[in-house]
């Protein structure tokens, strides 16, 4: 669906700041399928790019809003799904300057979240099991690691000379979580950043994506993926498969994660913390090439040549 579409939408279900949920049912009840899914997609995506610092510190600062106490992820995902139910004005005028969210008042939106999802079930049936909720709910499960397929046929001018196939997020479990999706069999939280190591393990995972490019052709695997993720907690934990939510939000994925503690990492040079990340990258492919013997041995001297 069109942005276009998506705030039209919006805009004739909404009164001044407030917006009636029928109403825009009403609509939605008017939209093919693939059409509601869109209308989802858009909002979840507007209410994510609202999940930034400056937009959390200015609602905290807001007395009408924040009571001190805190809010639960829901709460806050609420209010940032209120913002966008204001219409595409107020939205782009919060992005350009979150320090208006600091004064006046600023209300949850629940049930703009589920309002695609209602129609669906009203055509469908809820499915057994699933607490209703956005569309996420609904995501396709891959179970593929290293696949081995025969050739495909690459459209003309892919970069297979700098595809990337390795994604790599470090994050600090110290942080306020965010919950980003959600599947029939669980769900998963996403916490900010670890700023200190986030450019080591980058250049690690581009130093070992580029070593082993000689080795993967991507002529065959196109759309080859891994994500890795390292979480600096409590304590460390080898590498290991777990499922992910890919960038699209709309599979889940195997992926590896690492856990490392957050008392040592924090005693580490430079020179040490380039190491590690070399070593938890290395270690990592070695788990996502298992079963495939000729690339663990180019993994492996990889390794070597880092050490």
């Amino acid at each position: 669906m069109r942005e276009a579409r998506f705030w039209s939408l919006v805009d004739d279900a909404r009164a001044g700041r407030e917006v009636d949920i029928e109403a825009l049912r009403t609509a939605l009840r008017g939209l093919t399928d693939a059409d509601l899914e869109g209308f989802d997609k858009v909002l979840q995506r507007k209410v994510r790019k609202l999940d930034n610092r400056a937009v959390r510190k200015a609602l905290m600062g807001n007395p009408e809003v924040f009571d001190g106490e805190g809010w639960s992820d829901d709460g806050f995902e609420y209010l940032r799904v209120g913002i966008v139910a204001l219409g595409e004005t107020a939205y782009r005028s919060v992005l350009r300057d979150p320090s208006e969210l600091a004064a006046g008042p600023w209300k949850e939106r629940e049930e703009l979240s589920y309002a695609a999802q209602e129609v669906l079930e009203e055509r469908y049936g809820a499915p057994e099991g699933h607490p209703r909720g956005p569309l996420r709910w609904h995501a396709a499960v891959r179970s593929e690691k290293y696949p081995v397929v025969p050739p495909v046929q690459v459209e003309k001018g892919f970069p297979v000379e700098t595809f990337s196939w390795l994604q790599i997020d470090v994050q600090d479990s110290g942080e306020v979580p965010q919950r980003i999706y959600e599947y029939p069999g669980g769900e998963f939280v996403a916490y900010p950043h670890h700023e200190r190591l986030s450019d080591y393990f980058d250049c690690a995972a581009h130093e070992a994506q580029e070593a082993l490019r000689a080795y993967i052709d991507f002529r065959r695997l196109p759309r080859l993926s891994l994500s890795m993720l390292v979480t600096v907690g409590e304590s460390d934990s080898p590498p290991q498969w777990q499922l992910m939510p890919d960038f699209t939000h709309e599979e889940v994925s195997p992926g590896i994660a690492t856990g490392l503690a957050r008392e040592r990492v924090g005693t580490l040079s430079a020179s040490e913390v380039t190491a590690l990340a070399r070593a938890v990258v290395v270690d990592s492919l070695g788990v996502y090439f298992e079963d495939h013997p000729a690339e663990q041995r180019q993994v492996f001297e990889l390794g070597r040549r880092l050490r």
